[in-house]
This record gives structure tokens, sequence and C-alpha cells, in this order.
């Protein structure tokens, strides 16, 4: 009997004859034992569905302020009134909706209650010896507008609302008001706003004296437009005579106003059988003068340094018997929509299509089908976005936007007669319809029309531009400013710094990981570990700082020299590794775990960095033409070396499969029972030539295709700006490479040592054991080391946000900026209006930021999981 048996005898522990030693043990658990792994068993249950409802209550959020986005607009008829039987023009109404005016072909303006009809007041716009205009136009905005005569006189107006303040005693009749009654009064319409103040409302249209722009023939069409304080308009008179009379206004240090004008003629004639247009269009420039006949027929007439000119004619309606039914100017009078017989709604605006060097000319942006089984005989813009108020032939109301393209909502106005004339309030609440004596007030909530899924996530055609393109740009400089909310530049650019700053980082993570797992002494490998993973406590916005103030400018200033720097960093570690085999087996074999190797190593990036600004300068003059910077924005030069730069990776690899295939062979052939010291030379001798080679290699092709005339700028490579994807690539590398070699070098450490006996007494070498044999086990560790690192720079703001430039463009360019998802919500956010469109659609970034890590991380657990598998299976 041994001595364990003796001790379970004397124990207590009854003999087994079944077991080794014929005992069983009986072995029980402390209490406090159960108690504490109970505990943490329970904390780190709660832990885990905590974050599950963390994570997904995030999810909800962010949906529940995106989806409001793709929502329909609310329209809603809320009553009915009669005017008069005259026909309308023109309609307005204020900021506040409690007074609205109407000009009518009669010559008179009268302004009314929106909510029941009441008229207020009346003015004429008759003159004494022109009568009543003949014509009327009115700007997008309705502050403007330009009567015609029949004496050829035209009259510019001024159009406003006056707001003013009274007190109770003031304005005895509306003291009886309750908050947002209205009352009216004399001229004017009075409401007690929310705060109990009375705030009275009264239009004031002021008109200009007569100007006689050409002639004294009537005036059929006219449009005005005004830049700066200076308004410029285009007349067209019955006899044929198109004029563009533009008006010169100073003003003296006391307040007194001169206008002068100016009148040129345009070189007008009528199309063969079309008689006059039927819309006359003035863009907001002041410069183009856009005819546009019924059957489509279009002529625009340009004016530039005192000359007019027509400068093209287009149709707009190519398909026989198609009509114009209703045109206007949109928000900024650059864009003009179009509707036709066919229930069509078209905006053309001027571009040039193709290049930027192509001439301007009228493009169509796109189409909507419209409503169905109806065709649209009204128009009237926004005040304050690209929101266009469409009334049809059977009564019914639609909303368009035109820079999606789409209508974004519809209904009845209780008015069975087709739609005279629209008036959509500034603040895009309520609209007015006429059609006849009638006027329908409708309810309206455009919800946030700017936002669709094909304006945020596919090509667009904004204003101006030469075809669809992605562009974000959410602010402008003017309220004319056309919002521009394509998400896919901020995809790009989030990608785009992700690819950067993995294929710096990553490798060199990965390398490092495998280096001091595997050939380092552990003393050496914990003090190597202790620096790395100090370099994760450095904050990111210290990092971004570091980036955009201090790296950035280096960089511009020393770019051939840090070009050359990284070619000389790997040259400089596999020549080291070289020379190192020359030593002596006796000398390297004791030092080769030691901390000689390391420090050996450690001398080559010193090194590297002197050879790189040594080669960087005379690279840059024999190659760039002195001035690589220059280069890459275009000047003469250095197309040479440019392919050289770019075709010298893939000439390594290429030589490199060479050398492996066919060289490596040959030398085991040739040298069988070769010293060590005698393959270490040949081996030296092979890198040096393979590495000359390389370069031979990459200068001859590079040669050949600058000589075909192949230019490599205007992809990988082009203009240089300061703040640029390779300052983020090295910045954000710093920051994930401490992340990605800590974790890559526990999955490395936590191989079962004995597979690593087992390998090196089969006679592999630590190379052959490291690459065959511990990677592979370790790989489902080390795919989830790189996604992590994958995620952290996905996710990452404060680097990229201080070292890109913040620039929403999308070019490949390593030497231009880009802005991330993330750097964009942190940059804008501050600034927005809560629940705006923009507010919702930074949240949209947010949520399309959730969705892609979402998948990344579930396809690295899938990849994970298949790697883990093999792993076990060895």
């Amino acid at each position: 009997m041994t001595t364990d048996d003796r001790d379970d005898l004397q124990s207590g522990a009854r003999p087994n004859r079944g077991t080794f030693t014929g005992v069983v043990r009986r072995r029980q658990t402390r209490m406090n034992v159960r108690v504490a792994e109970r505990t943490a068993r329970f904390f780190i249950t709660v832990g885990g569905l905590g974050t599950i409802v963390a994570i997904s209550l995030i999810f909800f959020f962010l949906l529940n302020v995106v989806f409001p986005l793709f929502e329909s607009a609310d329209i809603e008829e809320v009553g009915k009134s009669d005017l008069h039987d005259n026909e309308a023009v023109a309609l307005g109404i204020d900021r506040y909706e409690v007074l609205a005016w109407m000009s009518d072909g009669a010559g008179h303006v009268r302004t009314f209650r929106p909510d029941d009809g009441t008229s207020v007041a009346e003015l004429s716009t008759e003159r004494e010896d022109g009568g009543v205009p003949i014509s009327q136009s009115f700007s997008p905005m309705l502050d403007r507008a330009v009567l015609g005569y029949a004496d050829g006189g035209v009259v510019l107006v001024e159009i406003s609302f006056e707001e003013e303040y009274p007190t109770d005693e003031e304005a005895p009749d509306a003291a009886h008001l309750a908050v947002g009654e209205v009352a009216t009064t004399g001229d004017a319409v009075v409401q007690r706003t929310p705060i109990g103040q009375l705030r009275s409302t009264r239009l004031v249209w002021d008109a200009a004296e007569a100007s006689f722009p050409s002639g004294d023939s009537p005036i059929v069409l006219a449009d005005s437009t005004k830049v700066g304080d200076s308004p410029s308009f285009a007349s067209l008179s019955e006899d044929g005579k198109l004029a563009l009379t533009r008006i010169r206004v100073r003003k003296s240090m006391f307040g007194d106003e001169t206008r002068t004008a100016k009148v040129y003629e345009l070189p007008y004639e009528s199309p063969e059988g079309l008689g006059l247009p039927a819309h006359l269009f003035l863009n907001g420039r002041g410069s183009d003068v856009v005819v546009l006949w019924e059957d489509g027929t279009c002529r625009r007439y340009t004016f530039a340094d005192g000359v007019g000119s027509l400068a093209e004619e287009i149709d707009m309606l190519p398909e026989d018997g198609v009509r114009v039914t209703a045109a206007s100017h949109v928000l900024g009078q650059e864009t003009i929509a179009v509707a036709d017989s066919t229930g069509r709604l078209s905006s053309w605006f001027l571009a040039r299509p193709g290049s930027d060097d192509a001439p301007l000319q009228l493009v169509n942006a796109g189409e909507s089908s419209g409503l169905e089984g109806t065709h649209f005989t009204s128009l009237v813009p926004s005040m304050r976005s690209r929101l266009l108020v469409a009334g049809a032939d059977d009564g019914r109301v639609a909303l368009y936007h035109v820079t999606s393209m789409s209508i974004v909502g519809s209904a009845s106005s209780g008015l069975d007669a087709p739609i005279q004339e629209l008036a959509y309030s500034p603040e895009e609440r309520t609209v007015l319809a006429v059609s006849g004596p009638a006027v329908a007030r409708l309810a309206i909530d455009p919800k946030f029309p700017e936002a669709t899924f094909a304006s945020l996530f596919t090509k667009v055609w904004y204003e101006g531009y030469p075809g669809p393109e992605h562009v974000w740009q959410s602010t402008g400089g003017t309220d004319e400013f056309e919002p521009k909310f394509g998400m896919v530049p901020l995809i790009f650019g989030t990608l785009k710094a992700t690819f950067y700053s993995m294929i710096f980082g990553a490798p060199l993570a990965l390398l490092a990981a495998i280096f001091t797992s595997e050939f380092l002494s552990g003393r050496v490998r914990a003090r190597v570990k202790t620096v790395m993973e100090l370099m994760a406590s450095l904050p990111s916005v210290v990092l971004g700082f570091l980036g955009g103030l201090v790296i950035a400018p280096f960089v511009q200033g020393h770019l051939a020299a840090v070009l050359a720097t990284l070619f000389a960093i790997p040259f400089m570690f596999l020549l080291g590794a070289h020379l190192w085999q020359l030593l002596p087996r006796r000398v390297a074999l004791p030092w080769n775990h030691g901390w000689q190797r390391f420090g050996a190593i450690a001398t080559m990036v010193p090194i590297a960095v002197v050879l790189g600004a040594t080669i960087g300068p005379a690279a840059e003059r024999a190659f760039f033409g002195g001035d690589a910077e220059s280069w890459l924005g275009g000047g003469d030069g250095g197309t040479f070396g440019g392919w050289v730069f770019m075709l010298l990776p893939l000439s390594l690899l290429l030589v490199g499969w060479v050398v492996q295939r066919y060289v490596d062979p040959l030398i085991r052939n040739r040298f069988p029972r070769a010293e060590h010291g005698t393959l270490a030379r040949v081996h030296l001798v092979k890198f040096v030539a393979a590495a000359a080679g390389s370069i031979l290699l990459a200068v001859l092709v590079g040669g050949g295709l600058s000589g075909v005339g192949f230019d490599p700028r205007g992809g990988v490579v082009d203009s240089y700006a300061q703040r640029n994807a390779l300052v983020v690539g090295f910045v954000m590398g710093f920051a994930i490479i401490p992340i990605i070699y800590t974790l890559a070098e526990d999955a490395l450490s936590s191989v079962p040592q004995h597979l690593r006996l087992a390998s090196l007494g089969a006679g592999a070498t630590q190379w052959q054991t490291a690459v065959r044999v511990i990677v592979p086990t370790a790989m489902s560790g080390l795919f989830s080391a790189v996604m992590i690192g994958l995620g952290r720079a996905v996710g990452e703001t404060m680097i990229v946000l201080m070292a890109t430039g913040n620039t929403p463009i999308m070019e490949f360019n390593m030497f231009n900026g880009f802005r991330t998802l993330s750097a964009n919500i942190a940059f804008e956010m501050p600034e927005v209006v809560k629940n705006s469109t923009h507010y919702r659609v930074l949240f949209l970034a947010g949520l399309v930021l959730f969705g892609m890590t979402f998948v990344l991380n579930t396809l690295a657990e899938v990849v994970r999981q298949r790697y883990r598998k093999r792993a076990y299976q060895l």
C-alpha cells in the first residue's frame, strides 16, 4: 500500500478495488469558492445581457431619429372661401400666415385673411396713361415684381410685410383678442402672439417710377432679378424686341438714392409659325435670358462684355403634340421647372456637361412622372428650400422636390377645377390654391424632402454641376444654397482611412508580435511588450494634434525623403539580417535570444532614416524635376519618377517571386554542403542583386510607360494636400499598432508549448515553426486582433478630424484628404438645428457607422470560429 493510500484510509476514505489505488477520493469545493463563482457568474451574465440591451437601445434610438427622414409629406385641406371673379395672377402670404395678397389681371392687389377669406385692403396697379399691367412677373421669394404695360412702360415693385407690435391701448379694437386670435384693423391684421403681445401685419407695395426700355410697344413678358442692391429686368415687347435693362443704384452719404437705367437690346427673332413665347426667365445673375414657347422650343440669350447673343436653342419637349402647361423659376433663379401636358415635371439649369472646359448649356437634370391621369397647371416655388408646389387640372396639389426629382406628397384641394395660382408660405406650413373665385387653404408638413434613399446613396445631378455626382455639402453661404446630403463620400472616406491605417499598422503589429513571441527571450519580450502597451495610453486628441500640426507639415517639407525612408526601412532590416548571418556561429548563437540582436535591429531604424534622408532629395532631383509636390500638382517633368515610385512595390514582389521560385533552388543545388559562412555570403549577394534588379525593373518599365505617354497622376497619386491619407496612415497606424500587437502576442503565446517542441524536435527551424505551426494554430486570435484594430480605425474621430483636412471628396489619391462618418458627426453636430434634416442625416451617419461595424464584427466572428475550429483539430 502506498503512502497516499494509507493517508486516504486514515482520513476515512473508503477502499475501492475498481480504481488504480483502490481508494475513492471525496472532493468538496469550499463554500467561499462556490459563492465567488456564482457571484461572478451572475455579474458576468448581467453585464453581458446589459451590453446587449444597451447596444440594442442605441440602435433603436438611432432608428427612431432616422426613420422620419423617409416619411411622405402630409397635405390636408383645412378650408375654402370665395374672393371675387377676377382671374388671379399671383398670390402671396406672410410668414405668420395671417395676411395674404392676390394680384389679378384687372389691376387690383387685394389683401385678405387666409383663414376665412375676409378682405382687408385693396390697392391699384393701374397707371394714369398706361392702364392696367398686361404682364406681371414675380420673383420666387415674392419680394419683387416687374409689371409691364401697354405703353411699353415697366414698373418695378418691392413687396414686403410690415410688422408692428402695438400695445392694447394703441389698438383698442384688438385688445380683446386671446392668444392666437386674429382681427382686422384698417389695412392690417392683428394677432395675439403666444407671449401675449399684439402683432400688426400689413402689406407694403412699393412701386418705382415707370421705365421705358424699348419703345412704346406693349410689354407682354418680363422678369427681374437683383444682384446686390442693383435690380435688372428682361422684357419682351409685342413687336418682338427683347431687352435687358440694368439699373445702377447709387446712395449718397445723406441717404439719397439715384437710379440710372441702361438698356441692352438682345438679338431676338421669333421662330416661324410660333408667335410670341409663353414664358420668359432672367437668371439670378442677370446674365442669361430664357424664352420658352408652348411647344417646348427654348432659346437662351446671354449677355457678356456689353454684348448680347443667342447662346443656344433646344427643344425641351421633343415629342409631338406635347405642350408646356406651367413653368417657374426655383429658389435662386438658376433652375427652371417645366410641367407638360403628359403630367411630367422636369428641371433645367445651366451646366458644363462632360468637362469643366465645355460651354455652358441648358441641361435636363431629371424628370418626375407627376400624378397619374392629370397634368400640372400651376407651379410656385418655396422661399426657403428646393420645394415646388404644383397644382393640377383636377384640383389636386402636389409637393415636388427639385433636387431629388420626386413628388413627396399630394392631396386634393377640394377644388374641382384646374388650379390657376398657388401661394406657399415662407415657413412651408400653408398653401393657398385659387381656382376661379374660390381659394382653398391646405396645411402642409413637408417632413424631410431633401433626404431620400436616392439622394443619400446614389448620384444626384445638383444645380450647376457637370453631371450626377456623390456630394456632401450640408451648408452654404446664401439662402439659395442647395443642400447636398450624399453619404457615399463619407462612407468612402471612412473606408479610405481604415485602409491606409491598416495597411500601415496591421503588418507591423503582426510581424512584431510574431517576432517577440517566437524569437526573443522572455526577459526582452516582457520589456518590449510593456513599451508597446504604453503606446496605447496616448489619447487620440494628442495623436491628432501631432499629426495635424507636426507630422503633416514635416512630411510636406520633406516628402521625397519620407517616401524614400518608407522603402529604406525594410531594406535596412533585411540587409541587417543578412549581415547578421555573416557573424561566426559561436558568436551569433548566444546573441540570438539576447539584447545584442535586438539592439542590432533597433540600430537599423536610424540608419534607414539617414539613408532615406540622403537618397530622397537626390531621387527628387533626378525623377521629379527637383520638386515632388509641384509635380504632383501638375507640374512638368518627373513622370518617369512617378512611375518608379508606383511600380517599385510591384517589382519587388515580382523579383522576390522569381528569386524564390528559381534562384533559391539553384543555390540549394549548387551549394548542397556549403558552410554557413559561404551560404551567408551567397545570400547576401543574392539580396543585393535582387534589390538592384527590382529598382532597375521599376526604372525600365516606368521609363517605357512614360515614353508612350502614360501619366501616373490622377489615381492613387495626384495633387498634394498637407493633411492627407498618408499622414493619417502614419498617425492612426500608431494608434492601432498597440491594440493589434498586444492581442496578437497573447494569442501566439497561448499556443501550447508542446506544439513548438514537437516541430523543433522534428528538425524544423524557428521560422518554419512560427509560420507553419504557431501562426495557423493562433489564427483565430490573430484575426480577432486585426478586426479589433479595424474597428478602432473605423470609429476613430479625433485623429481623422485633425489630420485629414476634413474634405468630403472621393479620391483614391493617397496625398489628398477625406472626411469620415465619425469626423463628420463630430464636426457638424454642434452647429446643427435640432430635428432638422441635417440633424437627422447626421444620426443616419451614426446608424450607417453602427451597421458597418456590426457587419464587420459579425463576419469577423464567423471567420474566427472557422479558424478556431481548424486550430482545435490540430
